[in-house]
């Protein structure tokens, strides 16, 4: 018979009964087992310092895993060098500190005039704008002048026509020791500290997703197709971005750069004259402002360059990417950029973090659709955009709670290159050479300097992210530790698999056995009884 809810008024009493001999089975496994210690940990014989025995074996176990999985990831140096040329020449931009012609504007001139307030928009509007697009570039401005400075949605453009022309700023460029045009290397950039010159670095259509970016929004002017991928390398016959086949002083790139002694203006910047450098890969967005080096006037400086290129093991990508700590290319979406990168991911993350903070965006970062440009009055809002953005990165360092808002999470790529520099300069007494003799200038009229950049060494060691412990090395630990502190065996295995299937079904089969033979053998004497 059978209850309404359909259990049979035994269930109870069969749940006691395998309960039983579930236990019955564990005693017996403790008791006739191979494994040492059990029997007198939890068998019939127990003993004290068993206990403790097997205890340290399980906290030694525990500890294995718990490194496994807190730091699966080991970063190493390959066994095998790369030769040079299977990696890029770095991207290299130059910006002039000297921002704009004299001709064209005397800057410190007009700003004494617009502070005395003897010049404003209403007597000069186009020398007040030029003004104020120009502040966009100095390292300091007075907005106590200009708190109603709004502003101009016609800044980039200002900018590019008061920008000293790439002709009056390089004098000759030598490429693997052959002499090329500079405005065939040199693409005009959009940086920072305003339109600067970069070689080397691939377009925008291949590096910005020019459908979320406001249409007046140019990065650069470089237009050849780029044959190489961080991930995968060059494709068959690839020549750009351009790569060189040996570390070698002529394998190299040799710029003379020109700066006219009329244009000269210490009003803005830091009182230094002559041009900031910085290198950095084909497809990462330039800052001049954080890292570069400079070239000051008629100095020469050698700029020898030693790759560092980290790469990820597939075994290792197979982790999260917060065990590994870097993003493939394809695991991390940037809205502005079509190539993920740490440079690139933080340039986003901070414009996400000034449009959401201030209402627009600085005139050099990627502008979305129907932003605004910012004024020179929101220059302090901005600024504490970037003070938020990396007070929240040093916040997730020191394990505390950040803003979601201001956190970026800009893990470096799983395989990226970092260019390490050795620099060394000296006097170039270029005036003595006798060979200034071109376009109508005189020694006398204009400073210069030189940089050759070439790699230290025809071939570079490569560092790896690798698994440190794979799953099967886990086990070969908890083996190892079981083994040596238990005696446990594939045999020992086989017998604590065949008492946790086998055994208890045939506890339970000869159970059955002896109560249908004890309930036969009642109802024959009831008869008898009879």
């Amino acid at each position: 018979m059978e209850l309404e809810d359909g259990h049979k008024p035994d269930s109870p009493l069969r749940r006691k009964v395998l309960l039983k001999l579930s236990k019955q089975a564990g005693y017996e496994f403790c008791d006739v087992t191979s494994i040492h210690g059990v029997k007198q940990c939890f068998g019939s014989d127990k003993f004290l310092p068993e206990k403790y025995r097997v205890q340290y074996c399980l906290n030694q176990m525990y500890s294995v895993y718990r490194k496994w999985e807190r730091d699966p990831i080991i970063v190493s140096f390959d066994q095998h060098p790369q030769p040079i040329y299977s990696i890029p020449f770095p991207a290299i931009t130059i910006c002039p500190e000297t921002k704009v012609k004299s001709s064209t504007l005397n800057l410190t001139e007009t700003f004494i005039l617009v502070r005395s307030r003897k010049l404003d928009e209403t007597m000069d509007s186009e020398r007040v704008r030029k003004l104020m697009a120009l502040l966009q570039l100095c390292d300091y401005q007075l907005y106590d002048r200009n708190e109603n400075a709004t502003a101009d949605e016609d800044t980039l453009q200002l900018l590019r026509q008061l920008a000293i022309p790439s002709f009056e700023v390089f004098n000759a460029c030598l490429w693997r020791a052959s002499s090329f045009r500079c405005l065939n290397l040199f693409k005009t950039t959009l940086t920072e500290k305003g339109f600067c010159f970069t070689f080397n670095m691939i377009g925008n259509n291949e590096l910005l997703r020019k459908e979320e970016l406001d249409s007046r929004y140019a990065f650069n002017s470089e237009t050849r197709e780029s044959h190489w991928d961080l991930d995968t390398g060059y494709r068959q016959g690839g020549v750009f971005p351009f790569r060189v086949v040996a570390g070698d002083y002529n394998e190299g790139l040799k710029v003379m750069l020109l700066a006219k002694k009329v244009d000269m203006d210490y009003f803005c910047g830091d009182k230094f004259q002559g041009f900031r450098v910085l290198l950095h890969m084909p497809n990462e967005y330039p800052q001049l402002s954080s890292q570069f080096f400079r070239i000051p006037l008629n100095q020469e400086l050698i700029v020898t360059v030693t790759p560092r290129v980290m790469s990820t093991d597939d075994h290792a990508m197979l982790y999260s990417a917060d065990k590994r700590n870097c993003y493939h290319g394809t695991e991390r979406y940037l809205r502005f950029f079509r190539i993920y990168n740490r440079r690139n991911c933080e340039v986003e993350c901070l414009t996400n973090i000034t449009l959401q903070l201030c209402d627009c965006v600085r005139f050099w970062m990627p502008r979305p659709v129907g932003a605004p440009l910012c004024g020179l009055r929101d220059n302090p809002c901005a600024e504490k955009a970037m003070s938020n953005m990396i007070k929240a990165e040093a916040a997730k360092v020191k394990g505390e709670s950040v803003e979601n808002a201001a956190y970026c999470n800009c893990m470096p790529s799983c395989t990226h290159v970092e260019y390490q520099t050795q620099i060394s300069q000296a006097d170039w007494e270029w005036q003595q050479g006798g060979f200034f003799d071109f376009d109508k200038r005189q020694p006398d009229d204009v400073h210069q300097s030189k940089m050759v950049i070439y790699f230290k060494e025809s071939h570079f060691i490569p560092i790896s992210r690798n698994e440190i412990n794979s799953i099967s090395d886990l086990f070969a630990s908890a083996g190892g530790l079981m083994g040596l502190f238990m005696g446990v065996s594939l045999i020992s295995l086989v017998e604590l698999l065949y008492y946790c299937t086998v055994r208890p079904f045939t506890l339970w089969k000869l159970s059955r056995r002896r109560r249908s033979s004890a309930n036969h053998c009642s109802s024959k004497e009831s008869d008898g009884v009879q």
